[in-house]
């Protein structure tokens, strides 16, 4: 009698314990942030006249390394790239943050400035003017948008701009555990 009672309080003692940790993991994955995903791994199409290049290249702005993803090289008009960050088929969650990060190279000190302009769904969301040696980030919400379009527009139509080179372009799904307040 005394055994069965003994094994009886080891098994729920161990069901116990063992809901506890299953629950405890749980709330630890919810809270967990989900890694950033790259802007280029959506459906993304060059867009504008001048070139666009997908390329991990290190440069030089500010006086600092980046590694550059892509570059857009609006030559003496434009450059533009446009990506489709949420199919209409897709049963993923949408992304939530687009963080960009991007300048010009140090030794490329006689092009003139370059105004980068961001596009969410065709509607400008954000520019920034930037020159050689200057860097710039942005933070994006991009939670109701379907198509992000970033385009790098030459400031002089008489002179050659150089490239923008971009060494962030991630985008942040919505967490788990904003996903389970609402």
């Amino acid at each position: 009698m005394q055994t069965t009672q003994f094994i009886s309080s080891v098994l729920t003692s161990t069901l116990l314990l063992s809901s506890l940790f299953s629950f405890g993991e749980e709330i630890v994955q919810a809270q967990r942030p989900q890694r950033p995903v790259s802007l280029l791994n959506a459906k993304c199409v060059n867009s504008g006249l001048g070139s666009v290049n997908q390329q991990d290249l290190d440069v030089s702005i500010g006086r600092a390394v980046y590694t550059s993803r892509f570059y857009l090289g609006p030559g003496n008009r434009s450059a533009s790239i446009t990506c489709n960050i949420k199919p209409e088929k897709s049963s993923r969650p949408g992304f939530q943050i687009l963080n960009l990060g991007f300048g010009m190279r140090d030794n490329d000190t006689k092009s003139p400035g370059v105004e980068v302009k961001v596009y969410l769904d065709g509607n400008q969301a954000e520019r920034r003017t930037i020159a050689p040696t200057q860097q710039a980030s942005l933070t994006l919400d991009v939670s109701n948008a379907s198509n992000v379009a970033i385009e790098a527009v030459c400031a002089s139509p008489n002179q050659y701009c150089d490239r923008v080179y971009f060494f962030n372009a991630a985008l942040e799904r919505h967490s788990s555990s904003s996903e389970t307040k609402k």
